[in-house]
């Protein structure tokens, strides 16, 4: 199957450090990734999907496609439409605004989306799980996260903050149709997965319970058969 991409690259006229361009992927008309970066390195031009750093300092890609060569033929459409918009005279660049409710955006079939949900054992926000998903074996997207919200439970998919203080999603479906099957199986998952702990507990509990009492019942029978009678 071939896929079709929308490669977006712009250049930063005067770069600060190693990032010498920002970039953003449609990938077959299924979901967009946002913060993709073209970097400087020491052998030459490559290209990094936006990461988000865990609590031990180490970073993790935030949404990238699920297949080597489309990641390889992603990072040469990003390179290739780099050099060519470094061409251009900065005036001259820029892109026609993507139709986001265009009516070609396809639709993931039935069990295309591949959930994974990791609740918070003692949640100290609104935040309650984190979550990451597969669409049709293309592209993952990790950092979504269930809240709790004055009206319920939602579904945040991963955000950056711009210099303005204003919050984006980094990886998004094309379609308002998917965005609310993504957020039901994410959110769908959280309940199982919550209903299955709260079982497993009750179940530890009974279990210790009948522990308890096995150890115990010995014990009053000992103590029954050493204590005098009332003749003695």
């Amino acid at each position: 199957m071939n896929t079709n991409l929308d490669i977006r690259v712009y250049p930063i006229e005067e770069p600060k450090g190693n990032t010498l361009a920002f970039a953003s992927i449609a990938i077959d008309d299924l979901a967009a990734i946002r913060g993709v970066r073209v970097v400087d390195g020491e052998k030459g031009l490559f290209v990094t999907m936006p990461q988000s750093q865990d609590n031990s300092g180490i970073y993790h890609d935030t949404a990238f496609p699920l297949n080597g060569d489309l990641r390889k033929e992603i990072n040469a459409a990003v390179l290739d439409e780099f050099q060519y918009q470094a061409s251009l005279d900065p005036a001259e660049r820029g892109y026609e605004k993507r139709d986001m409710a265009g009516g070609n955006t396809r639709q993931v079939g039935e069990g295309s989306i591949d959930t994974k949900v990791f609740p918070i054992a003692a949640p100290k926000g609104d935040t309650l799980a984190f979550a990451s998903v597969g669409l049709d074996d293309l592209v993952a997207i990790r950092g979504i996260r269930v809240v709790s919200g004055d009206k319920g439970n939602f579904v945040s998919l991963p955000q950056s903050k711009d210099k303005n203080g204003e919050h984006h999603d980094v990886a998004f479906p094309l379609s308002g149709d998917l965005r609310k099957a993504i957020s039901n199986a994410v959110l769908n998952e959280y309940k199982q997965q919550i209903a299955e702990r709260k079982q497993g507990l009750a179940d530890r509990l009974a279990e210790g319970k009948e522990q308890a009492a096995q150890h115990t019942a010995p014990e009053r029978e000992t103590a029954a058969k050493r204590a005098p009678g009332l003749g003695e």
